[in-house]
Formats: structure tokens, sequence, C-alpha cells
């Protein structure tokens, strides 16, 4: 098996977990031109060999990346592609909802479909997987994996946690994570103003005074909503206010810093390149890798 991985260190947690596997480091020669296009080119012989590709999707520019490199390994004949892309853009239009609409997410996994016959995700922000572990989408199957588990250890030592979903949707997720940490959870509550017809959160008594706050989601965009749901937060009193996601899009470098500034401590997943990605993703895309294909 070869793994090609890009920002994670797949290949060497799959080592440590399963020693029965000959796992090899994908070696690829990339380069950008002066124009801005790329260029890819596969080192290794990876003929009639198993081949894993680790990595985030995260804009266009990495798509078009991700597409040549995908291209380059199929091109060398190898016995099949895996794709583990713990972030993949477009995934969030996945229903027309007006007439003349490109429906993106279904673009991006017809043309990934060309390369590999499954792809594993972390917790992608489609409304039909959000849900599901393991499912055929168009003919491919996806696994999507659920990293909260890791947000949670991350905040194992909390000494009196209360985990705070940020919508009544996360509520689930809010209680599978006080669970692990044998806590307490509770949601805020979003509601649309009629004057202005803008979602907003309510003030909403949360029990959290003197108590370790856990909010966790699983993307953070531009920021906002959050920034509103921290402030409400903060005026009961909790002892300190802990604020993680799954993806740290972060597309507002203003909220960025506010979201700094109201949670005593913000951390994302490595799924995107950020500066608060300290949950490193490496194991579990192993664990999850070894579970449903390897040892099959």
């Amino acid at each position: 098996m070869y793994v090609f991985e890009f920002g994670f260190n797949v290949g060497q947690k799959l080592r440590e977990k399963d020693t029965n596997l000959d796992v090899n480091k994908g070696e690829i020669l990339l380069k950008e031109f002066p124009d801005g296009e790329f260029y890819a080119r596969v080192i290794s012989n990876i003929e009639n060999e198993d081949c894993v590709v680790v990595k985030s999707v995260y804009n266009n520019e990495e798509l078009v990346r991700a597409i040549l490199i995908l291209d380059a390994i199929k091109k060398c004949k190898p016995k099949s592609i895996i794709i583990a892309a713990p972030y993949l853009v477009y995934m969030r239009q996945d229903k027309i909802f007006l007439n003349g609409e490109a429906l993106s997410a279904e673009i991006v996994l017809k043309e990934l479909k060309n390369y590999a016959s499954q792809i594993f995700l972390i917790n992608s922000h489609n409304q039909q997987f959000r849900k599901k572990e393991k499912f055929k989408y168009m003919g491919i199957e996806i696994y999507n994996i659920d990293a909260f588990s890791e947000i949670t250890k991350y905040f194992k030592n909390l000494k009196n946690p209360k985990v705070i979903a940020p919508d009544e949707g996360a509520s689930d997720t809010a209680k599978e994570c006080a669970k692990i940490l044998k806590c307490e959870s509770d949601y805020l509550v979003k509601i649309r103003d009629r004057i202005t017809g803008k979602v907003v959160t309510e003030d909403k008594n949360l029990g959290i005074e003197g108590k370790d706050v856990l909010i966790a989601d699983d993307i953070i965009s531009s920021g906002g909503t959050m920034i509103e749901a921290l402030k409400i937060i903060r005026k009961q009193n909790p002892a300190s206010i802990n604020l993680a996601c799954v993806h740290g899009v972060f597309c507002d470098a203003e909220n960025f810093l506010m979201l700094r500034i109201l949670a005593d401590e913000l951390v994302a997943t490595n799924s995107i390149p950020n500066k608060v990605g300290k949950i490193d993703l490496s194991e579990l895309i192993a664990k999850e890798l070894i579970k449903n294909l390897i040892n099959k």
C-alpha cells in the first residue's frame, strides 16, 4: 500500500496500529508554474498497488490540485485508489433550491468518482450525509467520520464541564460529548426575527454559572452566529468558555479575532490549515481506514 498524504501523518499511524501492513510513502512531484497552473507527477512505482490519498480540499485551488494528483496516480495503473478528504469543498449545496442552480456537491463527487470508489470525509457539512456513517451516493462508497470524539478527548481535563450545543439540531452531538466528559449538556435556541428575517440566538438560561463550558460545532465559517452565542454564554458567568469546531474555515478575520477574545480557548482540528488547528486527525483517519477497508 502507498499513502500519498499532504499535511497529515496517516501512513505512520497505520504502521503503528497494524504492524502487518506494508505501508509505503507515496512520492509525488508537485510544482506551480509562474502563471499559477499546477503540475503533478508520481515518482513511486505504484502499478497494481492499493493507494490512499489523504488531502484536505478546502478551496478552489486545492480542488484543482487534488484532481491533478488523483489523475497522475490513476495513470500509473494502481490496484485501487481511496480518498480521505478531511474537508471537502462544495458539500453544502446538496439540493436545488432555485431553478438554474448548479448542484455543486454532486459535481465534485462525480469528478472524484472518476478516480476512487471509496471516499472518507470528516463531519461532512452536507445535510444528506450528516447522520450517516457509511452509505452510497451516485455509486461512490462514502464514509462520514465523526471527529467530535477527538474534540472531547482534547478537553478531557476540564474540571467542572457542561457541554452546550450552538442550536437544537446539534443537541444530540452535545449529549454524546457530555457522556464522554460525564457531565450535563444543553443547547441554545435560534429564532428568526419577524421584522428583519435574520436568524438570531435566543437569550436562554443555560445553568452554567461557575462551569467550564464546552461549545462544539461541526463548522465555523464567518463566525458571526457563534459570536452572538458566546456573548450570551459570557453573561451567565461561566468559569471558562472553551470553543471548538471540526472545520475552522474562519473566513472573516475580524470575527476570528473576536472569537479568540470571547473564548478562553479556541481550537479546531487540522482538517483545514488554520492558527488554532491543534487537534490532529491522522490517528482517527488511520483507525477508520483499518476498520472499514484494510482489515476486510
